[in-house]
């Protein structure tokens, strides 16, 4: 096991307990999932000294986090392991959102968790939070590497503008490289954990 910061271990384990505890729902996300957390376990980056900082969106933060803790197993362990370590994270916007529509850009925060700028740098794995406010969408995007969310607190998926409907506590969004997704918070806010490889 690489030596990592213990509540960075705890929350890296809770995420992939939370996939897990779906992978029979998802199969074709886990060979993503395998190659991540296998390569998380072989190896770890180096510690970042980025300041922690926050965004207005970040007030949203606790009522995520108390639906978040009303999900299945593990979901509420791994709620408690990220508000254990969320005060280390640098929240920010994502880019160009002053330009989005609806108050996206003072609604939203997103915060890399392991991977460039995160609380471990490193090149092949990427994993990240995002939180939007309720009632705001988030806009449609789309990137070369496969994603897989973990959804912590419920709201709106959509893929290739067809909607995926609500997505419960526990549930996962698998995006294939390039496709086109994005999300709405309902009248709660959203909140989930993002996991890419980006390494060869």
């Amino acid at each position: 096991m690489p030596d990592r910061n213990h509540k960075l271990q705890r929350l890296i384990d809770a995420t992939e307990a939370g996939i897990q505890a779906r992978a029979a729902e998802y199969p074709d996300a886990m060979l993503l999932a395998a190659r991540i957390f296998l390569t998380l376990k072989e190896t770890s980056g180096s510690s970042a000294k980025s300041k922690p900082s926050r965004l207005a969106a970040c007030n949203h933060l606790e009522d995520a986090f108390k639906q978040a803790r009303n999900g299945p197993e593990p979901i509420p362990e791994l709620t408690d392991a990220l508000a254990a370590i969320e005060p280390e994270f640098a929240w920010s916007r994502r880019p160009e959102s002053a330009q989005a529509a609806g108050g996206f850009y003072n609604s939203h925060a997103n915060a890399i968790i392991v991977g460039k700028g995160g609380l471990e740098t490193r090149q092949d794995v990427l994993i990240g939070i995002s939180l939007v406010a309720p009632d705001i969408q988030y806009p449609r995007h789309h990137h070369p590497p496969e994603e897989l969310y973990l959804v912590l607190s419920p709201g709106q998926w959509m893929q290739n503008d067809r909607s995926l409907g609500l997505k419960q506590s526990g549930d996962l969004v698998h995006n294939p490289p390039n496709v086109w997704h994005g999300m709405q918070a309902t009248k709660t806010p959203l909140l989930a954990i993002w996991c890419l490889w980006l390494g060869n």
